[in-house]
């Protein structure tokens, strides 16, 4: 993953229970969220299958979800359907969530999308069409826009990383650990930042630092890293 985007598969082989899930969902399972950062509009909206590790009532009440979240042989962390409205646009930036560093990754598959938009993974365009399956690593800069007259909605789902899931990437070389040193600098730089700066925000990341140390820790040990599973 040297670009921070790799197709894992031309078609995932769940594509038709995630369809039946998505056209099962009605208008009001839709919750709509906003970005971090900057944004162009409020354009965006999801309904939850995994919060926190934790199956939702929509993914309870959809038997099919749990058949499709079934084929990531991974700890499943968070899955969402993700849908961005036409004229909807989410600026470059990088996530501490889903980062292949923090031991993270999201999968995407894209159900439904259009020409018009346009996902861009380290200021290259990563055409993803509808039904692929795509490994996306956010430490890299990316940012997407939807141009197009129709919703763009993904399939999104993050896993904590294992065995699995490095069988699914390319292999690790110079590029990759380069990449790896160069965003944890960046991360303790804004550590360096955010202390001098805000006492609670920087209480808040190092807690989050500290609970990953502990999963990394307990999973090493062969216990589990959390209370529930999917």
């Amino acid at each position: 993953m040297n670009t921070g985007a790799y197709r894992v598969d031309e078609r995932f082989a769940l594509l038709e229970p995630a369809n039946r899930v998505f056209h099962e969902i009605r208008e009001s399972d839709w919750v709509p969220t906003i970005p971090d950062g900057p944004y162009r509009n409020d354009g965006w909206r999801v309904v939850k299958l995994v919060d926190n590790f934790k199956t939702t009532d929509f993914a309870t009440r959809h038997p099919q979800v749990k058949q499709v979240l079934g084929w990531f042989q991974a700890p499943v962390v968070m899955a969402v359907y993700y849908s961005m409205l036409p004229g909807t646009e989410l600026h470059p930036h990088r996530d501490t969530s889903g980062t292949l560093e923090f031991g993270r990754l999201r999968f995407h598959v894209p159900i439904q999308t259009n020409p018009g938009v346009s996902f861009m993974v380290s200021r290259k365009r990563v055409p993803m069409a509808e039904g692929e399956l795509w490994a996306l690593n956010t430490s890299y800069l990316h940012a997407v826009e939807n141009k197009g007259e129709a919703d763009r909605v993904h399939l999104v789902v993050e896993v904590e990383v294992n065995d699995w899931c490095w069988q699914k990437l390319p292999a690790r070389n110079l590029k990759y650990y380069a990449h790896y040193g160069w965003f944890l600098m960046l991360m303790a730089w804004r550590g360096i930042q955010v202390i001098t700066v805000d006492r609670k925000t920087s209480r808040a990341a190092a807690a989050r630092i500290g609970r990953f140390a502990l999963s990394r820790i307990l999973r090493r040990r062969g216990q589990p890293s959390h209370d529930a599973t999917t």
